[in-house]
Protein backbone atom coordinates (compact mmCIF):
# COMPACT_ATOMS: atom_id res chain seq x y z
CA UNK A 1 0.00 0.00 0.00
CA UNK A 2 1.58 3.58 -0.87
CA UNK A 3 2.82 5.57 2.00
CA UNK A 4 -0.27 8.05 2.15
CA UNK A 5 -2.86 4.45 2.79
CA UNK A 6 -0.91 2.91 5.08
CA UNK A 7 -2.41 4.25 8.00
CA UNK A 8 -5.66 2.51 6.53
CA UNK A 9 -4.81 -0.87 8.14
CA UNK A 10 -2.68 -0.25 10.85
CA UNK A 11 -5.22 0.22 13.36
CA UNK A 12 -8.25 -2.11 12.00
CA UNK A 13 -9.15 -5.27 11.35
CA UNK A 14 -9.28 -5.99 7.54
CA UNK A 15 -12.18 -7.75 6.71
CA UNK A 16 -15.35 -8.31 8.78
CA UNK A 17 -15.99 -12.04 9.36
CA UNK A 18 -19.37 -11.79 7.69
CA UNK A 19 -20.85 -10.09 4.40
CA UNK A 20 -21.58 -6.24 5.01
CA UNK A 21 -25.48 -5.75 5.50
CA UNK A 22 -27.36 -2.87 3.46
CA UNK A 23 -24.80 -2.98 0.52
CA UNK A 24 -26.58 -2.46 -2.72
CA UNK A 25 -24.68 -1.74 -6.68
CA UNK A 26 -25.49 1.28 -8.35
CA UNK A 27 -24.32 3.14 -11.05
CA UNK A 28 -20.72 5.06 -10.35
CA UNK A 29 -21.31 3.75 -6.74
CA UNK A 30 -19.63 0.61 -6.09
CA UNK A 31 -22.17 0.14 -2.65
CA UNK A 32 -24.10 1.41 0.00
CA UNK A 33 -23.83 0.99 3.55
CA UNK A 34 -27.12 2.19 5.62
CA UNK A 35 -28.19 4.40 2.83
CA UNK A 36 -24.44 6.26 1.80
CA UNK A 37 -22.75 5.53 -0.96
CA UNK A 38 -19.17 4.51 -1.75
CA UNK A 39 -18.19 5.89 -4.76
CA UNK A 40 -16.47 4.15 -7.48
CA UNK A 41 -13.70 6.89 -7.71
CA UNK A 42 -13.18 6.67 -4.33
CA UNK A 43 -12.49 2.59 -4.69
CA UNK A 44 -10.61 2.97 -7.43
CA UNK A 45 -8.02 5.21 -5.74
CA UNK A 46 -8.04 2.90 -2.97
CA UNK A 47 -7.40 -0.17 -5.17
CA UNK A 48 -5.11 1.45 -7.20
CA UNK A 49 -2.73 2.57 -4.02
CA UNK A 50 -2.88 -1.08 -2.94
CA UNK A 51 -2.35 -2.99 -6.35
CA UNK A 52 0.70 -0.29 -6.76
CA UNK A 53 2.28 -1.54 -3.38
CA UNK A 54 1.82 -5.03 -4.44
CA UNK A 55 3.54 -4.52 -7.79
CA UNK A 56 6.14 -3.40 -6.47
CA UNK A 57 6.58 -5.60 -4.00
CA UNK A 58 5.25 -8.83 -4.86
CA UNK A 59 4.68 -8.62 -8.76
CA UNK A 60 3.99 -12.54 -9.29
CA UNK A 61 1.18 -12.02 -7.34
CA UNK A 62 -0.46 -9.61 -9.73
CA UNK A 63 -0.02 -12.73 -12.59
CA UNK A 64 -2.55 -14.20 -10.64
CA UNK A 65 -5.91 -13.52 -11.82
CA UNK A 66 -7.41 -14.82 -8.78
CA UNK A 67 -5.15 -13.81 -6.18
CA UNK A 68 -5.99 -10.20 -7.97
CA UNK A 69 -9.53 -10.29 -7.96
CA UNK A 70 -9.64 -11.22 -3.98
CA UNK A 71 -7.41 -7.97 -3.14
CA UNK A 72 -10.67 -6.12 -4.80
CA UNK A 73 -12.79 -7.82 -2.47
CA UNK A 74 -11.09 -7.24 0.37
CA UNK A 75 -10.26 -3.21 -0.65
CA UNK A 76 -14.37 -3.02 -1.18
CA UNK A 77 -14.20 -5.07 2.31
CA UNK A 78 -11.97 -2.62 4.12
CA UNK A 79 -14.25 0.51 2.70
CA UNK A 80 -17.22 -0.63 4.29
CA UNK A 81 -15.78 -1.62 7.52
CA UNK A 82 -15.05 1.91 7.91
CA UNK A 83 -18.00 3.29 6.62
CA UNK A 84 -19.90 1.52 9.32
CA UNK A 85 -17.51 2.36 12.03
CA UNK A 86 -17.24 5.93 10.97
CA UNK A 87 -21.14 5.96 11.28
CA UNK A 88 -21.44 4.59 14.88
CA UNK A 89 -18.34 7.07 15.64
CA UNK A 90 -20.58 9.55 14.39
CA UNK A 91 -23.55 8.86 16.65
CA UNK A 92 -22.06 8.37 19.11
CA UNK A 93 -20.54 11.92 19.12
CA UNK A 94 -16.67 11.26 18.78
CA UNK A 95 -14.59 13.85 17.83
CA UNK A 96 -11.20 14.13 16.55
CA UNK A 97 -9.40 17.79 17.03
CA UNK A 98 -7.00 19.42 14.60
CA UNK A 99 -3.90 18.58 16.60
CA UNK A 100 -4.67 15.42 16.54
CA UNK A 101 -4.46 15.19 12.59
CA UNK A 102 -1.51 17.11 12.49
CA UNK A 103 -0.02 14.63 14.89
CA UNK A 104 -1.30 11.94 12.51
CA UNK A 105 -0.25 13.34 9.36
CA UNK A 106 3.60 13.77 10.89
CA UNK A 107 3.27 10.34 11.73
CA UNK A 108 2.73 9.27 8.25
CA UNK A 109 5.88 11.95 7.56
CA UNK A 110 8.08 10.17 9.79
CA UNK A 111 7.00 6.63 9.01
CA UNK A 112 7.50 6.68 5.59
CA UNK A 113 9.57 9.27 4.09
CA UNK A 114 12.35 10.23 6.53
CA UNK A 115 14.36 7.70 4.78
CA UNK A 116 14.98 8.20 0.55
CA UNK A 117 14.19 4.67 -0.49
CA UNK A 118 16.65 5.39 -3.58
CA UNK A 119 19.55 7.11 -1.90
CA UNK A 120 19.11 5.22 2.06
CA UNK A 121 20.06 8.86 3.37
CA UNK A 122 17.74 10.58 5.96
CA UNK A 123 15.76 13.38 4.62
CA UNK A 124 15.11 16.59 6.53
CA UNK A 125 11.39 18.07 8.02
CA UNK A 126 10.93 19.98 4.88
CA UNK A 127 12.11 17.50 2.33
CA UNK A 128 9.77 14.95 3.86
CA UNK A 129 6.79 17.20 3.56
CA UNK A 130 7.96 17.71 0.20
CA UNK A 131 8.17 13.95 -0.72
CA UNK A 132 4.83 13.34 0.63
CA UNK A 133 3.12 16.33 -1.23
CA UNK A 134 4.55 14.92 -4.46
CA UNK A 135 3.36 11.51 -3.83
CA UNK A 136 -0.04 12.62 -2.79
CA UNK A 137 0.10 14.54 -6.32
CA UNK A 138 0.89 11.19 -8.25
CA UNK A 139 -2.80 10.15 -6.47
CA UNK A 140 -4.58 12.93 -7.18
CA UNK A 141 -4.91 13.47 -4.04
CA UNK A 142 -5.22 17.38 -2.28
CA UNK A 143 -3.28 17.99 0.71
CA UNK A 144 -7.18 18.97 2.61
CA UNK A 145 -7.87 15.25 0.88
CA UNK A 146 -4.84 13.81 2.42
CA UNK A 147 -5.79 15.17 5.93
CA UNK A 148 -9.61 14.00 5.54
CA UNK A 149 -8.57 10.82 5.29
CA UNK A 150 -6.03 10.90 8.48
CA UNK A 151 -9.08 12.53 10.40
CA UNK A 152 -11.24 9.59 9.11
CA UNK A 153 -9.06 7.06 10.09
CA UNK A 154 -8.40 8.60 13.49
CA UNK A 155 -12.03 8.82 14.29
CA UNK A 156 -12.53 4.71 13.06
CA UNK A 157 -9.91 4.09 15.36
CA UNK A 158 -11.43 6.04 18.63
CA UNK A 159 -14.52 4.24 17.61
CA UNK A 160 -13.00 0.80 17.73
CA UNK A 161 -11.48 1.83 21.07
CA UNK A 162 -14.72 2.84 22.52
CA UNK A 163 -16.31 0.00 21.25
CA UNK A 164 -14.20 -2.47 23.29
CA UNK A 165 -13.63 0.02 26.16
CA UNK A 166 -17.20 -0.03 26.88
CA UNK A 167 -17.55 -3.79 27.31
CA UNK A 168 -15.12 -3.65 29.68
CA UNK A 169 -16.41 -0.67 31.59
CA UNK A 170 -17.51 -0.91 35.54
CA UNK A 171 -17.74 -4.53 35.03
CA UNK A 172 -17.20 -6.26 37.40
CA UNK A 173 -14.35 -9.53 37.65
CA UNK A 174 -16.28 -12.45 36.22
CA UNK A 175 -17.27 -10.36 33.59
CA UNK A 176 -13.50 -9.00 32.96
CA UNK A 177 -12.31 -12.39 32.89
CA UNK A 178 -15.08 -13.42 30.56
CA UNK A 179 -14.30 -10.86 27.91
CA UNK A 180 -10.62 -11.27 28.21
CA UNK A 181 -10.99 -14.99 27.41
CA UNK A 182 -12.82 -14.21 24.49
CA UNK A 183 -10.43 -11.39 22.87
CA UNK A 184 -8.06 -14.25 23.92
CA UNK A 185 -9.55 -16.99 21.67
CA UNK A 186 -10.45 -14.30 18.80
CA UNK A 187 -6.81 -13.63 18.93
CA UNK A 188 -5.79 -17.29 18.61
CA UNK A 189 -7.91 -17.55 15.57
CA UNK A 190 -11.74 -18.53 16.94
CA UNK A 191 -14.60 -16.72 15.73
CA UNK A 192 -17.01 -18.58 18.08
CA UNK A 193 -16.98 -15.82 20.77
CA UNK A 194 -18.15 -13.12 18.01
CA UNK A 195 -21.56 -14.80 16.66
CA UNK A 196 -24.15 -13.36 17.55
CA UNK A 197 -22.95 -9.89 17.77
CA UNK A 198 -23.45 -6.76 16.06
CA UNK A 199 -21.27 -5.77 12.94
CA UNK A 200 -19.73 -3.03 14.51
CA UNK A 201 -18.94 -4.95 17.34
CA UNK A 202 -17.10 -7.81 15.17
CA UNK A 203 -15.06 -5.20 13.49
CA UNK A 204 -14.28 -3.61 16.90
CA UNK A 205 -13.32 -7.08 18.45
CA UNK A 206 -11.40 -8.21 14.88
CA UNK A 207 -9.40 -4.95 15.30
CA UNK A 208 -8.51 -5.13 18.89
CA UNK A 209 -7.61 -9.19 18.71
CA UNK A 210 -5.55 -8.23 15.81
CA UNK A 211 -3.52 -5.50 17.28
CA UNK A 212 -2.65 -7.31 20.38
CA UNK A 213 -1.80 -11.00 18.38
CA UNK A 214 0.61 -8.24 16.57
CA UNK A 215 2.27 -6.87 19.32
CA UNK A 216 2.30 -10.30 21.18
CA UNK A 217 3.46 -12.69 18.94
CA UNK A 218 7.30 -13.89 18.11
CA UNK A 219 8.48 -11.93 15.24
CA UNK A 220 12.06 -10.81 13.31
CA UNK A 221 13.33 -7.80 12.01
CA UNK A 222 15.19 -9.00 9.19
CA UNK A 223 16.95 -7.98 5.79
CA UNK A 224 17.67 -10.06 2.49
CA UNK A 225 19.23 -10.36 -0.60
CA UNK A 226 16.84 -11.42 -3.49
CA UNK A 227 18.67 -12.89 -6.83
CA UNK A 228 15.57 -12.18 -9.02
CA UNK A 229 14.39 -15.12 -11.11
CA UNK A 230 10.65 -14.96 -12.93
CA UNK A 231 8.15 -18.09 -11.99
CA UNK A 232 8.53 -20.95 -14.84
CA UNK A 233 12.39 -19.89 -15.31
CA UNK A 234 14.47 -22.39 -17.52
CA UNK A 235 16.73 -24.80 -15.66
CA UNK A 236 19.63 -23.17 -16.59
CA UNK A 237 18.52 -19.51 -15.89
CA UNK A 238 17.56 -20.92 -12.38
CA UNK A 239 21.25 -22.62 -12.02
CA UNK A 240 23.08 -18.88 -13.10
CA UNK A 241 20.89 -17.32 -10.07
CA UNK A 242 21.36 -20.32 -7.88
CA UNK A 243 25.01 -20.07 -8.45
CA UNK A 244 25.04 -16.39 -7.68
CA UNK A 245 23.43 -16.38 -4.55
CA UNK A 246 25.75 -18.92 -3.52
CA UNK A 247 28.35 -16.32 -4.64
CA UNK A 248 27.49 -13.53 -2.71
CA UNK A 249 26.51 -15.65 0.34
CA UNK A 250 30.49 -16.59 0.18
CA UNK A 251 31.27 -13.08 -0.08
CA UNK A 252 29.35 -12.26 3.14
CA UNK A 253 31.16 -15.50 5.02
CA UNK A 254 34.09 -13.60 4.10
CA UNK A 255 33.63 -10.89 5.58
CA UNK A 256 31.33 -8.64 3.47
CA UNK A 257 29.06 -6.14 4.82
CA UNK A 258 25.59 -6.95 4.15
CA UNK A 259 24.49 -3.80 4.28
CA UNK A 260 26.22 -2.61 1.86
CA UNK A 261 25.98 -5.77 -0.42
CA UNK A 262 22.09 -5.48 -0.82
CA UNK A 263 22.31 -2.13 -1.55
CA UNK A 264 24.98 -3.01 -4.63
CA UNK A 265 23.92 -6.41 -5.16
CA UNK A 266 20.28 -6.92 -4.21
CA UNK A 267 17.34 -7.22 -7.32
CA UNK A 268 14.51 -6.11 -4.91
CA UNK A 269 14.46 -2.40 -5.89
CA UNK A 270 12.05 -1.66 -2.50
CA UNK A 271 14.13 -3.04 -0.15
CA UNK A 272 17.88 -2.37 -1.58
CA UNK A 273 18.73 1.10 -0.96
CA UNK A 274 17.76 0.14 2.99
CA UNK A 275 20.50 -2.30 2.79
CA UNK A 276 17.66 -5.11 2.06
CA UNK A 277 16.14 -4.35 5.48
CA UNK A 278 12.40 -5.78 5.18
CA UNK A 279 11.35 -4.69 9.20
CA UNK A 280 9.52 -6.53 11.60
CA UNK A 281 7.63 -9.49 9.95
CA UNK A 282 5.37 -12.39 11.97
CA UNK A 283 4.65 -15.87 10.91
CA UNK A 284 2.46 -16.29 7.96
CA UNK A 285 3.40 -13.11 6.36
CA UNK A 286 6.01 -14.63 4.17
CA UNK A 287 6.62 -17.50 1.70
CA UNK A 288 6.74 -20.13 4.08
CA UNK A 289 10.78 -20.92 3.09
CA UNK A 290 11.33 -17.51 3.77
CA UNK A 291 10.21 -17.75 7.12
CA UNK A 292 11.17 -21.04 8.22
CA UNK A 293 14.45 -19.66 7.08
CA UNK A 294 14.15 -16.24 9.22
CA UNK A 295 12.65 -17.74 12.37
CA UNK A 296 15.30 -20.35 12.73
CA UNK A 297 18.38 -18.01 12.26
CA UNK A 298 20.07 -16.50 15.39
CA UNK A 299 20.56 -12.77 15.65
CA UNK A 300 23.56 -11.50 13.51
CA UNK A 301 23.37 -15.14 11.05
CA UNK A 302 22.66 -15.15 7.15
CA UNK A 303 21.00 -18.17 5.75
CA UNK A 304 21.97 -20.32 3.00
CA UNK A 305 20.17 -19.45 -0.52
CA UNK A 306 16.41 -19.82 0.20
CA UNK A 307 14.11 -20.35 -2.61
CA UNK A 308 10.74 -19.06 -3.13
CA UNK A 309 8.60 -17.55 -6.02
CA UNK A 310 10.91 -14.70 -6.32
CA UNK A 311 13.88 -16.07 -6.96
CA UNK A 312 16.81 -16.96 -4.40
CA UNK A 313 16.90 -14.82 -0.52
CA UNK A 314 19.90 -14.92 1.53
CA UNK A 315 18.01 -14.05 5.13
CA UNK A 316 19.85 -11.98 8.08
CA UNK A 317 18.40 -11.51 10.99
CA UNK A 318 18.76 -8.60 12.87
CA UNK A 319 16.38 -8.93 15.58
CA UNK A 320 14.60 -11.08 17.71
CA UNK A 321 11.45 -10.70 19.99
CA UNK A 322 10.09 -13.33 21.96
CA UNK A 323 6.54 -13.95 21.68
CA UNK A 324 4.59 -12.73 24.97
CA UNK A 325 1.65 -14.29 26.77
CA UNK A 326 -1.53 -12.59 26.70
CA UNK A 327 -2.25 -11.96 30.59
CA UNK A 328 -5.10 -10.70 32.10
CA UNK A 329 -2.90 -8.44 34.88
Amino acid sequence: MSSSNRIFSAALAAVLAAGPAAAAVLEDVVAKVNGKPLLLSEYQKNLRSVLDNYQKAMPEIMKDSEAVKELRNKVLDQMIDDEILAQEAEKKGIKVHQREVEKGILEVQERSFRQDAETGERRDDKAIEEALRKELAGEGLTWEQFSDRIRRQLLIRKAVEAEVAAKLKDADEKRVKAAFESCKSVVNGSTEALKGLPEVEVSAWGGFAMRLKDTHSERVRVSHILVKLPAGSPMTDKTKALEKSKALKKKLDDGADFYEAARADSDDQESAPRGGDLGWILKGWMPEPFEKAAFSLGVGEVSAPVETDFGYHLVRVQEKKAKEALNLE
